[in-house]
């Protein structure tokens, strides 16, 4: 072969070794380009990167109260592949489940009732992505190896929970149903402040907010501490009577004797209902001398896609919920049987009908207690 010839047979095979690496390249860059317009980068409440499926169909969901905030902002439970089995338990003998029946075929062992989730099982059923509490880092961490998106959310604080609802409205490519959520917080919660002036002179309820019938307080956290101060009530953890106002922890009725509360909210956390007070049902608590008790001003609270007394898409209506029930004269305005039933058909797309407001305000667990304008 002449010297020319091996020069020309070098440069062809130089040639195609090139168009091969070219070809192996631009492949590559094609898949990556590719994978890049299925997916895209949450921040999640922590501040995490997080990668997530842009056409998300499986999400399992922790914290209790999100499950119903997953379906109000996406319309529907489909794309709901766990939840909590507290959130199941607020679902049944609730008036959702005519609303949305598929929602009580949800996986509920899935997530434990320490809210871990069974990471390995999920990964079987599929799961793409999972939200968990801010403080879940562990639990983030191996849902991650397994190949599930992990997204930190948390609604301890006003700022939290709207941040939160844009991060699950971006996740489910829902973004303005988020901010119409955050919008209709924003407003009810202007509406209540509009009067403080008015609240600020008001005499004041002692209101007793109970999380379960050991009396664990429920009106500590950070937004039933709001809705009771801003409504025009006084809350026991502001007094100085006040011994043990850890909601962990049992109140001792002892305080209750001393607080003697004019006002009694019971959760959705616990079956008790006000009847259990009036008649004394509940082992070891004598409420016959309490003034709430004595003018049957003891309340089960509302129930309606979940426990209207946990922070999420229902928290505004509980709030002005709460406002008329301690200040009637004030918050003369609310007419909170119509604006729920505006709610459900606005945000869930569902006519409630009357014996569905029956249920979600608790008519028959209330019917002995004295409501505010009754006569």
């Amino acid at each position: 072969m002449t010297i020319w010839k091996k020069v020309t047979a070098a440069v062809a095979m130089a040639g195609l070794v090139a168009s091969f690496a070219l070809t192996g390249c631009g492949g590559t860059q094609k898949k990556d380009t590719a994978a890049a317009q299925k997916t895209q980068v949450i921040t999640d409440v922590k501040g995490n990167q997080v990668t997530v499926p842009k056409d998300l169909k499986k999400l399992a969901v922790v914290p209790l109260p999100w499950a119903s905030v997953v379906y109000a902002l996406d319309g529907s439970s489909e794309r709901i592949a766990a939840i909590h089995p507290g959130a199941m338990s607020a679902y049944k003998g609730s008036f959702f489940t005519k609303v949305d029946p598929h929602f009580g075929k949800l996986d509920s062992k899935l997530v434990n009732q320490n809210f871990t989730p069974n990471v390995e099982g999920m990964a079987q059923a599929g799961v793409q992505a999972c939200l968990v509490w801010q403080y879940q880092d562990k639990d983030a961490a191996k849902l991650k190896q397994a190949g599930i998106a992990p997204v930190m959310i948390y609604n301890d604080t006003i700022e939290n929970l709207k941040k939160s609802f844009r991060i699950v409205g971006k996740l489910l490519g829902k973004e303005d149903r988020a901010e119409k959520v955050i919008q209709y917080y924003d407003q009810s919660y202007n509406s209540i402040l509009k009067h403080k002036d008015e609240v600020a002179k008001a005499k004041k309820p002692m209101i007793l907010f109970l999380r379960n019938s050991k009396l664990r307080l429920q009106g500590n956290d950070n937004f039933m501490f709001e809705a009771i101060k801003i409504g025009g009530g006084r809350n026991p953890i502001d007094q100085s009577a006040m011994t043990n106002p850890n909601s962990n922890k049992e109140l001792p009725m002892e305080e209750i004797y001393k607080l003697n509360p004019d006002i009694i909210f019971l959760s959705n956390f616990d079956k008790f209902v006000p009847d259990d007070l009036y008649q004394n049902r509940i082992p070891g608590q004598d409420w016959s001398t309490i003034k709430a008790v004595k003018e049957h001003r003891v309340y089960k609270v509302p129930k309606g896609i979940y426990r209207w007394d946990a922070p999420g898409v229902e928290t505004p209506l509980m709030m002005r919920w709460m406002a008329y029930m301690m200040q009637p004269e004030i918050f003369k305005d609310i007419d909170i049987r119509k604006e729920t039933k505006a709610f459900y058909k606005d945000f869930i797309h569902y006519d409630a009908s009357d014996e569905d407001l029956k249920q979600i305000f608790a008519d028959e667990a209330n019917h002995n207690s004295v409501f505010p304008g009754a006569k």
